[in-house]
């Protein structure tokens, strides 16, 4: 071969009139054979610029990428070359070489190579710009390479719905805080890495106690703790230097941390989804779409702390003040009228700390009142009603849970029966589709319906039965919820004994045993001053003492 007819890339200058040469293997072509090899592609594409007398070429070719994506760095070179006006012909074996999206590729075919006057060839398929009546075929293979990618995309979600769905961790990586355990391939066992375990613990205790992702992560950088990447750098699991801030913790990851409900000790699969094989991105699943295998592996913190701190990450935003102080009702104390959060206000100084409604701030401006009331006066009252109840949870536990499975039942009895009987009525008719669906199949098949019927009835009872299927989903939530109450209260009983009697409140107390503080308007009545304040505990919810326990 005449080495002068080729020309690198990287001596490129201001050629014109350029042949470029291009070759792709994505990995599953790869598993073919060799006749699609960037080898096997160069040595065809290069007898054909000879041949053809197309000099001088640059062979181009992005080795293991997927067709469905145009941002390959071989591909780019060669389009900023067509941009820049040096290419005049472009030549590639097939079609299914250029790419697999339909719509891309006739972008570049038909429209931005022949305004830049580019001649396209496409061997294999006899595709030739410079002989129109040989590309009357050219869409349909188009067409059919799509269908290609699509059909293997198919394939490669198939296999992994059937991995996730056995409980198979989809993650290529374990979560900072775990390690592979010997034989991943066939155990998939997650071992607990202690020291990146420490500082998991930590982050939540911290967060769920009310400090900000944002202070969380300034005390780690402080402290000089390695961040996850860093970490696993340290530990030698990638090969990778060291990040140059290795102790760069920010809010963004602490919030991917607490985000982790694999921590709980569960697999967690199907947490995001792609809208389209042609996308490279992912959007969250909805939780209750989401695949969890409970207790998989070895947790580093417990389920209540994990929900609690979702709660949190929900609701909670604790305001900031000049000296960093978190209140000890932060996130808790809420507008009894409107349901605002309550900002807590710390001037230092002789001001007490106080709580006041966020929706009666000047921005805002959703409440007439501020709802405001001191820590020191909300204290006691609260410490008094805590210990009223963990005594409760001492001395009268059956008592107590007696009444609240009554309350419970007392206030979904109205709807539970009404729900029940929507229960019954969306199973039947959800088994009834599946017989419709299947006489319409064998109908189809014998050829009592044609197919463009089978297709349009089949579709309509389809999405029936798929709106029917979350609404049923729903119905058995609400009826198990009432069916079975007595998983939250046991919860709340476990909690409430580790605070027996306190003598004083603790931020971790006041956050695991208490859902939220409604503060009502301060008032006179009877020449008093009264304001209203409404405990609702966790899992439970408010436990007045109208109840006869004490």
């Amino acid at each position: 071969m005449n080495r002068s007819l080729k020309i690198e890339y990287s001596e490129i200058t201001d050629e014109k009139n350029l042949t470029v040469l291009y070759a792709r293997l994505s990995k599953d072509d790869g598993k073919s054979g060799d006749s699609d090899s960037i080898l096997n592609q160069k040595l065809l594409l290069e007898n054909f610029a000879r041949e053809q007398k197309l000099a001088p070429y640059v062979f181009l070719a992005d080795d293991g990428v997927s067709g469905t994506t145009f941002n390959r760095p071989a591909f780019q070179q060669a389009i900023e070359l067509v941009n820049r006006g040096q290419v005049k012909t472009f030549v590639v074996k097939d079609l299914s070489r250029f790419g697999r999206d339909y719509l891309k590729v006739g972008a570049f075919t038909e429209v931005a190579f022949p305004e830049k006057g580019v001649r396209f060839i496409a061997i294999n398929d006899n595709v030739d710009s410079d002989r129109p009546d040989d590309n009357s075929l050219a869409p349909f293979r188009n067409l059919f390479n799509e269908w290609y990618a699509r059909d293997c995309s198919k394939k490669i979600k198939a296999v992994k719905h059937s991995k996730g769905n056995a409980g198979i961790p989809m993650t290529a990586n374990v979560p900072y805080g775990y390690l592979k355990g010997e034989n991943y391939k066939e155990t998939h066992e997650w071992i607990v890495d202690e020291e990146a375990a420490i500082v998991i613990r930590r982050i939540f205790h911290d967060y769920a106690s009310g400090k900000s992702m944002t202070m969380i992560a300034k005390e780690l950088e402080t402290e000089r703790v390695n961040t996850p990447a860093a970490h696993k750098v340290s530990i030698g699991l990638k090969s990778n230097k060291m990040p140059s801030f290795r102790y760069g913790w920010n809010a963004q990851t602490i919030r991917q941390v607490l985000a982790h409900r694999e921590y709980c000790g569960h697999t967690v699969n199907f947490k995001t989804y792609k809208k389209s094989y042609k996308t490279k991105k992912h959007l969250p699943t909805p939780l209750e779409e989401q695949k969890i295998f409970k207790n998989t592996h070895e947790a580093i913190i417990d389920e209540d702390l994990f929900e609690l701190v979702q709660e949190k990450r929900g609701a909670y935003r604790p305001r900031r003040t000049m000296h960093h102080h978190v209140g000890l009702f932060s996130g808790i104390t809420c507008c009894m009228d409107c349901g605002s959060l309550h900002h807590y206000d710390h001037n230092g100084g002789d001001c007490s700390p106080f709580y006041y409604c966020s929706g009666a701030s000047k921005r805002i401006k959703i409440c007439k009142s501020r709802h405001s009331i001191m820590e020191k006066r909300l204290e006691p009252i609260v410490l008094e009603d805590v210990r009223r109840i963990t005594q409760l949870v001492k001395n009268n536990e059956s008592e107590l849970v007696t009444f609240l499975e009554k309350k419970f039942r007392a206030q979904k009895s109205r709807t539970f029966q009404k729900d029940k009987q929507m229960l019954e009525k969306a199973k039947h008719r959800f088994l009834e589709l599946d017989q419709i669906i299947q006489h319409l199949y064998e109908d189809n098949l014998s050829g009592k319906l044609s197919d463009a019927r089978y297709a349009k009835m089949s579709q309509n009872y389809e999405q029936e039965q798929e709106k029917l299927g979350k609404d049923l989903a729903c119905l058995e939530q609400r009826v198990a919820e009432v069916e079975d109450v007595t998983s939250d209260i046991n919860r709340f009983i476990q909690v409430a004994k580790k605070y027996l009697e306190p003598d004083q409140l603790e931020a971790d107390m006041v956050r695991e045993l208490i859902e939220k503080i409604e503060i009502g308007e301060k008032g006179r009545v009877d020449g008093k001053n009264e304001q209203k304040i409404r405990i609702i505990y966790r899992f439970v919810g408010e436990i007045d003492e109208k109840n006869g326990l004490i």
